[in-house]
């Protein structure tokens, strides 16, 4: 009678590693796969409101790039315009990234001449330029300033604290 009871006991107990064993892979399998489909990392969007013209906060997660991608893939974020129809877009809809670099904690930026084009709803064009420098700032701490062209021509505004 002992005997059988030890076989069971032996039994029961390769029962229970195998188990174990069995639930610690789905949970390595299930957290590998967390990570690997992770959202992103959060980042703010500053719009003017399409209702009242207050400046408005919408929240994107964008995948997991490093410096400079991360700002590279913002910037083009950014420019495409807001996601939901109460927000107004910085530039018109047709407005496109000529090209973009950044050098030395300087993001240049070279837009299309559709910026001058007051098409759909978007900002006016100096509150759409200093919205674009304050969420390029605002969300990235390596990025010292901005400096934006269009059609190769820099854009230079004389007297910020009007805004």
């Amino acid at each position: 009678m002992s005997n059988l009871n030890l076989n069971n006991l032996k039994y029961e107990q390769k029962e229970v590693k195998i188990l174990l064993s069995v639930t610690v892979l789905f949970f390595i399998i299930s957290a590998a796969s967390w990570l690997l489909s992770a959202p992103g990392i959060r980042y703010d969007f500053y719009f003017e409101s399409a209702d009242s013209g207050v400046l408005s906060v919408e929240h994107r997660n964008l995948h997991l790039k490093g410096y400079p991608e991360n700002v590279l893939q913002y910037v083009d974020e950014l420019i495409a315009g807001p996601r939901t129809e109460r927000f107004k877009s910085l530039f018109s809809a047709e407005t496109h990234i000529i090209s973009r670099y950044i050098r030395d904690g300087v993001l240049y930026i070279n837009l299309s001449s559709d910026v001058l084009d007051r098409a759909g709803s978007c900002s006016e064009i100096k509150t759409g330029i200093e919205l674009f420098k304050k969420n390029v700032l605002n969300n990235f701490s390596k990025i010292n300033s901005v400096e934006m062209y269009i059609d190769n021509r820099s854009i230079y505004i004389s007297d910020e604290s009007e805004l």
